[in-house]
């Protein structure tokens, strides 16, 4: 049975991560400014905490390892690769301007060989497209899915013990800087996999558990919002080198935990009513991911917000944001009919 909430919801995940990397000039400066970037950011939790939801829903009642990872290997690791050495060609060789320089060039590149590694390099970190650091990790969650199985077959006690005590862990390591280290990031978002896997299996309790708390739910996560900025002074996500130092607790990822379950709360109430917008945004929510990354670095080639520097930073952000979403649902839909059924394998879908 397909849940109609869960489409919905990833079609508002894939739209909040869309939205955290279109801020464009918008430099947040009041508090409710900063509160409103505190809630856009960090929507990389969301999609995470699905991927586990639907490991259990989806594969586990018949999971084939070896089915499973063909699989994702086709729809995830092969757009990723074909898009990926796309943007080394383009960003790297013909326009000369690598992302990341300092850290993945520290001196010229002279032979072929040494672009060969440059590219395996950015090919591991995910580097070469703002949110492309995403499938390095998530590829090496799916090779570990029989560790979610072995998961699964524990007493729910257990369970909860391994991810209140991972959830811990992950607040203190926080993300990688840049987000270049698939192993600290794979650290971070384990245990939000393993919540996600929870609560498909306890499907029915949770939703009854959140059932019209909306508003409570809703003002945790604008009180964890709050608490970060007036505790850390700083909005957005926690990132760090060290995996070993102390830097203060990630609050964002307990706010990000705490939106899950407020926006699966609200949804309830639409269960029943079609939502054409979301259901196709969801659907199609990979190809976006893949995708917008090229519309940005499109926009941000022309010199068009030193002409818009009169517009206030946040109005910029929702046009920036309005345009990258459609721009990339337009060029999704574009692919797809040109490629047809082979698209999944150049974007995803």
């Amino acid at each position: 049975m397909r849940l109609r909430i869960f489409d919905y919801f990833r079609g508002l995940a894939i739209l909040l991560i869309v939205a955290g990397h279109s801020y464009g000039p918008w430099i947040a400066e009041s508090f409710t400014e900063k509160m409103l970037a505190n809630l856009i950011s960090g929507g990389t939790v969301l999609f995470v905490f699905m991927s586990g939801f639907f490991f259990y829903y989806i594969f586990y009642p018949q999971f084939d390892y070896f089915g499973f990872m063909v699989k994702k290997t086709k729809q995830v690791f092969l757009p990723y690769s074909f898009l990926s050495l796309l943007a080394f060609v383009s960003l790297v060789l013909c326009f000369e301007t690598p992302p990341f320089p300092e850290v993945f060039i520290p001196e010229p590149l002279t032979e072929c060989w040494q672009y060969v590694g440059l590219c395996l390099q950015y090919l591991w970190t995910g580097a070469l497209m703002s949110s492309y650091w995403y499938v390095p990790f998530i590829m090496m969650i799916f090779i570990l899915s029989p560790a979610f199985i072995w998961q699964i077959k524990l007493p729910f006690r257990v369970q909860a013990i391994l991810i209140v005590f991972l959830l811990a862990v992950s607040s203190i390591v926080h993300r990688p800087v840049d987000n270049l280290s698939p192993l600290h990031s794979l650290l971070y978002f384990f245990p939000v996999y393993m919540l996600g896997i929870v609560c498909a299996i306890n499907k029915e309790q949770v939703l009854c558990f959140i059932k019209n708390k909306s508003i409570i739910l809703g003002l945790l996560v604008l009180g964890l919002s709050a608490l970060q900025i007036l505790v850390y002074k700083e909005y957005g996500n926690f990132h760090k080198d060290s995996l070993l130092s102390y830097q203060g607790i990630d609050t964002m990822l307990f706010q990000k935990i705490a939106l899950c379950f407020f926006i699966l709360s609200v949804l309830q109430k639409f269960e029943n009513k079609n939502l054409p917008f979301l259901e196709f945004t969801g659907s199609v929510s990979f190809a976006i991911y893949f995708l917008h990354p090229w519309v940005i670095c499109l926009i941000e080639s022309f010199p068009i917000y030193d002409n818009l520097a009169f517009i206030p930073g946040f109005t910029l952000f929702m046009v920036n944001f309005t345009v990258v979403i459609l721009s990339s649902i337009l060029l999704a839909y574009g692919i797809k009919k040109v490629f047809r059924g082979r698209s999944r394998f150049l974007i995803g879908w």
